[in-house]
């Protein structure tokens, strides 16, 4: 997300020069190369009605990520980073409260909700809690899944406490508590994620092994594992306005399960465009696409609230209604 404090004042010229053309023309090839690749067949829909099976732990929780097809492993810089990669939750400067209401497929049936707070680094770590809902009315059943998560990251090297949040190495862990209740029966369990991220000031890469460690116990006395998902991700910077990023998902068994691409583009200070493209490298090599829209207000007399940010994502799906995604988050 770009600070307004480090966005800079341009003056108006009558003409781009040749470094500003150069920029515009990236950009221009940047969103052509995803429109291109989105222009198939998007994504079938998922089933959602089971922890392991439907990957209700996998289930993104941050709209602008979405917005850039969830290319987010190596950006990670706002409270999505619980999710997508816990290192990066160093790059927050200000405590964060993020929250996202979503209807699946605009059917009524599927509904997420997600509520998360970040407390910045003070020299000991950044930390995070967050909560994510899946909930389903299929009459006359019902059911819901919970996902409560407390996140850390810490720097790697002790002596870039004191350096830039632009170039640093760190790490971090997500530990979940799993709750589903259902009318064929209730479990909860716990799992453990573990993030890496190298930051550059034009590149970047991270890591996150989401599920390494976990267990779901049911009520009827079955015990099964999540299966683990592998996260690694890419980000180069042309601009401190521009950025394209590479993600590959994979697990023990299928590498890689899908890989995706997505820019991020703010025209100004408070407006940003994101695209993103998923290429699905299972069963059904399918492609689907994302848009975003972010606004950002920053408040320069700060009283309690500092930032008001809000996010849109769009996400077509072949089978079922494109899915509108919401999200609204406050900086203090």
């Amino acid at each position: 997300m770009i600070d307004s404090r480090t966005y800079p004042r341009t003056k108006r010229h009558g003409s781009l020069d040749k470094g500003k053309r150069w920029k515009l023309f990236l950009t221009a090839v940047t969103f052509a190369l995803i429109l291109q690749l989105t222009a198939k067949a998007p994504l079938s829909a998922s089933d959602y009605l089971h922890i392991t099976d439907s990957g209700f732990t996998n289930l993104p929780t941050s709209v602008r990520a979405m917005g850039m097809g969830q290319t987010f492993v190596a950006i990670a810089d706002d409270y999505g980073a619980c999710y997508f990669n816990p290192a990066g939750l160093l790059q927050i400067t200000q405590k964060e409260l993020g929250t996202i209401y979503t209807d699946l497929y605009g059917l009524g049936l599927l509904k997420q909700s997600f509520l998360s707070f970040i407390e910045p680094t003070t020299g000991m770590g950044a930390g995070g809690i967050s909560w994510s809902r899946l909930s389903a009315d299929l009459e006359p059943e019902k059911w819901n899944c919970d996902l409560y998560s407390y996140s850390y990251a810490q720097f790697l090297f002790q002596d870039k406490l004191t350096t830039s949040r632009k170039t640093f190495s760190s790490w971090g862990i997500s530990i979940k508590y799993l709750r589903e209740t259902s009318p064929w029966g209730n479990a909860s369990g716990y799992s453990l994620d573990v993030g890496f991220l190298t930051r550059g000031e034009k590149f970047s890469w991270g890591a996150n092994i989401q599920d390494l460690f976990s267990q779901i116990t049911w009520t009827t006395g079955r015990k099964e594992s999540i299966p683990t998902n592998i996260k690694l991700g890419t980000v180069y910077r042309f601009t401190p306005h521009l950025l394209t990023a590479l993600d590959i998902d994979a697990s023990w068994q299928d590498l890689p399960k899908n890989i995706r691409l997505g820019s991020e583009w703010w025209v100004q200070r408070n407006i940003a465009l994101r695209l993103g493209a998923v290429k699905i490298f299972q069963e059904n090599a399918d492609l689907t696409f994302s848009a975003g829209l972010g606004l950002y207000f920053p408040f320069q007399k700060r009283k309690v609230i500092s930032m008001i940010a809000f996010n849109y994502a769009l996400s077509s799906q072949q089978d079922l209604s494109t899915t509108h995604y919401f999200s609204l988050s406050l900086g203090f």
